[in-house]
Formats: C-alpha cells, structure tokens, sequence
C-alpha cells in the first residue's frame, strides 16, 4: 500500500512542478510567480542578480499548499544580510512533501550593485529528494546567476538562469535537473502600481509567460494578481506592511488541480 502511494504522489508532483517552476515567498506567488526585478528577501532564491538590490537585513518564513494536499506542503527560510560596501549575502531553505516523498532545497546567493542602475549575483544550491524505505535518495548540486538593469527609476529588466551546470539526478537514461533561464521586466507607471511580465523557459516544457499587477491600495495594503500560460494559472494575493515586518498571503488556481494557498512573514532588520 506504502508503495502505491508513494509511486501515485510522485506522478502528482511531476504533473504539478515540472511545468512551472515557483519561486519562494507569496508576494511572488501572488503576482503569477514573476519576481525576476523584486528586491526582497526572497531575491536570494528568486534571482541573484536582485539580491544586490536589497536595501535591508532580512528573515522570512513561508509555507504553501498545493491543491490543499497536505503531503504536497512546502516551507521557506530566507535570510539576507545587506552590506554597504562588500554586496548583499543571501541564505535559503525549502523542504516539501512528507515521509515518503521529500525533497529539500538549500542554498547560499551573494548579489553586487555595481551601479546605481546594474546588479549581478550568484548563488550555489543543493537539492535533495529522498525516498521512503529501500527506493534511496539523490543528492547533487547546481550552479545559478542573475542579472537587473534599471535604465529609468520606473524600469527594470531581469534575467537568470538556474542550474548553469545540468546537474544530473540520476545515471538512468542521464536524468538532469531542469535548467531554467528567466528574462523579464517590472514597470512602475506610479508609486502605486507595478506591473511586471516574465517569460520563462526550460529545456524540456513549452515557454511558460507570466504577467502581474500589484497595487498599493493603502499606505500599509496592497493587493496583487496574476496569471501563467503553461498551463494556465491564475493567482491574486495581498500584502500589509506593519513597521519591520510584512505579511503577504496568496492562493493560486489551476483549472484542473484546484487551489494552494501560500503565506510569508518578513522582518526586516533596518
């Protein structure tokens, strides 16, 4: 029985992420997964090259739920520690699934502005999935970097790549973990509207286009949306801003596997 279950979960959650891959922290999780341009936490993770943007010393927690499955349920630490002088260090850590199937992210980013208007940034990951009794665990490594440009105080462009080096995960039939390149920009027409459009493609899946809208509908609210196209989600979302620390909560729908729900903290330490 324990191994029907787990061979049944393991085609859920090949149906469900290798089509999309999500980034961390729900203020990215309701904007359609875009967060190429965003300088938040969650850049140590989301893109290296948006880390050395980062204004502030960090912490986040997150949790999310997919298809309120709760052996489908993953959770979140990111830390970034800003630097005047030497660029920003980042740290995060993701675990999902349960005790037959589990997989574990982690990962150490360091992002560099420099200019007023260029970052760039690196980070090294490793990735764990791990099986329930005999069926073993895979263990490897991969290498990411990321770049923003902000021409105009109103305009940024983003571009990463994530496992530059094709990681392998198995000797079977050379199985490597997806390498994914991003590209995409974030318009902010006012101080209370930002915009954002991605494109994102792996070597395997069809191209896989975001758009978002964040709102600032309040001086401490704001309300988010968005949608992808392979395959097709839509997602809204809210954030609200209390002194150092921001709570943001999100859900996402996909047409056929139904709702997951997603909630971050961060406190910033300046």
């Amino acid at each position: 029985m324990k191994s029907i279950l787990l061979t049944g979960l393991f085609f859920i959650v090949l149906s469900a992420r290798s089509q999309i891959h999500y980034q961390l922290g729900s203020q990215s999780y309701g904007m359609a997964n875009t967060g190429l341009c965003a300088t938040n936490v969650w850049a140590t993770f989301n893109n290296p090259g948006a880390l050395g943007m980062v204004e502030k010393t960090s912490l986040g927690l997150s949790a999310e739920n997919r298809f309120l499955i709760k052996e489908l349920s993953s959770q979140a630490l990111g830390f970034v520690m800003h630097t005047k002088k030497t660029g920003n260090f980042g740290f995060h850590f993701q675990q999902y699934g349960f005790e037959l199937y589990r997989e574990m992210n982690g990962g150490f980013s360091y992002g560099m502005k420099l200019s007023e208007q260029f970052s760039a940034g690196v980070s090294m990951q490793y990735h764990g999935i791990f099986l329930a009794d005999n069926y073993g665990s895979k263990t490897s490594f991969s290498a990411a970097l990321g770049m923003v440009y902000s021409p105009t105080k109103n305009l940024s462009l983003g571009m990463r790549v994530l496992n530059l080096n094709r990681a392998r995960l198995a000797e079977f039939d050379n199985e490597r973990l997806p390498t994914v390149f991003g590209l995409g920009f974030e318009y902010r027409p006012t101080k209370k509207v930002t915009c954002a459009v991605e494109a994102e493609k792996d070597m395997i899946n069809p191209i896989n286009v975001k758009a978002a809208l964040a709102i600032q509908a309040h001086e401490i609210f704001s309300v988010r949306m968005g949608m992808n196209t392979y395959p097709f989600i839509s997602s809204f979302g809210f954030g609200i801003q209390l002194k150092k620390f921001m709570l943001d909560g999100a859900a996402q729908w996909h047409t056929k596997l139904g709702l997951c729900p997603s909630f971050s903290l961060v406190y910033s330490f300046e």
